[in-house]
């Protein structure tokens, strides 16, 4: 126990020390360059890239293409052509999918998560992974060091026995991290790959908290445990072969050795599966200037013309979002945030009802959900442009962690994910201006302290 305080302290002094020095680098600097598109067979002409647009949205306005190039300008990765997405809502349906695709794996499993716990869900996950090493194909699972610092040794010390390779991402131990201010450079990612052709990202971790259905309204007291409400997706097409390139970067930087003569058979050649455009954008918090994640939000934020439907978990946007959100009501879009309205981070919580006020004297509309704990990262531009991912609205996701987050160009995805935002809508309760004006001091005062911190949650 003593250990895991002294982690805990030297993870908050080096994310003061780091936060610090990175106080100046957050701002967005917009694209300049808009990179090929790449389909299944390799880089597409513009030209080409152009029609495969129109072909996947139909009827494309200007407002259309604005908003599609200024993602592609942003994103840091090309955008994919020949892919199919599934969105998976919360925790039994994501997980179906991914141990069906494991189950069915013929060469690799690779799992890349921040939580792995060592629940009933967790051992039964874990059992997976080892009956499939046991068939004889490749396993690695990759996990934080902090987010699973509850999770004990002897847990992973079990896969290991039964071949599974195991890593932790900066483990909060000084021999094993011993440039103490990485500590602060945290994997919150969450990405399974299954031989190369299956990949899957989004916000659900390794956790007996997915074992139910958000659907079953634990409400606040059960809800902190079980039926937490999230969203993944399932990738099939060349854009699994970017999910695949992060896993691989993240398991060298955690030490694990590949070889490059090795590399390639965890990328075979992708099949065209479907018409949905996809491309995958990623933070890498290790000390650089990569601020993809941040940018890509601000481009769709700024370039939206309709609709800009956000459901967040941790939500507390630099005012530069904020101004940015506001703009955007101003000229005449639809801005809906939907917020938790109770979570496991009270700091976080009251940090985000912090830019209340600002939002909602800006015409923002914003719901809390108080049926079942919010933990996705969902946002839907225009119904064009979809985001399902890791990050969350806060400097911390968009500057000092590995995030990932699959952006979507597809109008049928962009439906589905409309859909889900208006069935969320049934399990909250609206934040007007009035009410929100009435609330006490002792709420102000938690929201001012929380504030103070925001940047550091």
């Amino acid at each position: 126990m003593r250990s895991r305080v002294h982690a805990i302290a030297a993870t908050v002094l080096c994310t003061f020390v780091a936060a610090c020095a990175s106080l100046h680098t957050r701002s967005y600097v917009p694209g300049t360059e808009l990179p090929q598109m790449i389909g299944p067979h390799g880089a597409i002409a513009e030209s080409a890239a152009t029609e495969l647009i129109d072909k996947t949205l139909g009827a494309r306005s200007a407002d259309d293409e604005t908003l599609v190039n200024a993602v592609r300008q942003n994103a840091g990765a090309p955008l994919t052509t020949g892919n199919h997405v599934d969105v998976l809502v919360d925790g039994p349906r994501t997980f179906a999918a991914i141990e069906k695709a494991i189950a069915d794996a013929k060469h690799s499993v690779h799992v890349e998560v921040y939580i792995f716990a060592d629940d009933t869900f967790g051992q039964k996950f874990a059992q997976l992974l080892m009956d499939k090493r046991a068939q004889g194909v490749e396993v690695r699972v990759l996990y934080d060091g902090i987010g699973s610092m509850q999770t004990s040794s002897a847990f992973f010390d079990e896969m290991r026995k039964a071949g599974v390779e195991v890593l932790a991402f900066r483990p909060p131990n000084p021999v094993q991290t011993p440039l103490l201010w990485k500590i602060n450079n945290r994997d919150h990612r969450k990405i399974t790959v299954v031989d190369g052709t299956i990949g899957f990202t989004g916000g659900v971790n390794v956790s007996g908290t997915y074992a139910k259905s958000s659907g079953s309204s634990p409400g606040k007291e059960k809800g902190l445990k079980v039926g937490w409400r999230d969203t993944h997706v399932q990738i099939e097409g060349p854009a699994v072969a970017q999910l695949q390139t992060l896993f691989l970067e993240s398991w060298n930087l955690a030490g694990g050795k590949i070889e490059d003569d090795q590399r390639a058979q965890y990328f075979p050649e992708p099949a065209e599966r479907g018409s949905d455009l996809v491309t995958t954008v990623a933070n890498d918090g290790d000390d650089t200037e990569n601020r993809a994640v941040y940018a890509c939000e601000m481009a769709s934020i700024e370039h939206a013309s309709k609709s800009i439907l956000l459901t967040q978990a941790y939500f507390a946007p630099n005012a530069d979002l904020v101004e940015a959100l506001v703009k955007a009501r101003k000229r005449g879009v639809d801005v809906r945030i939907v917020v938790p309205g109770f979570t496991d981070s009270a700091l976080i919580f009251y940090a985000s009802r912090a830019t209340y006020s600002a939002l909602l004297k800006g015409g923002v509309r914003i719901y809390e959900d108080t049926k079942s704990l919010l933990h996705a990262k969902t946002a839907v531009i225009d119904g064009v442009v979809s985001t399902v991912g890791s990050s969350n609205f806060d400097m911390r996701s968009f500057i000092h962690n590995n995030e990932a987050s699959a952006i979507v160009v597809s109008r049928p995805v962009g439906r589905t994910l409309e859909q889900l935002f208006e069935h969320d809508l049934t399990q909250t309760r609206e934040i007007t201006l009035h009410d929100w004006q009435q609330r006490s001091l002792l709420e102000r005062f938690k929201e001012k302290f929380s504030s103070a911190w925001a940047y550091w949650l």
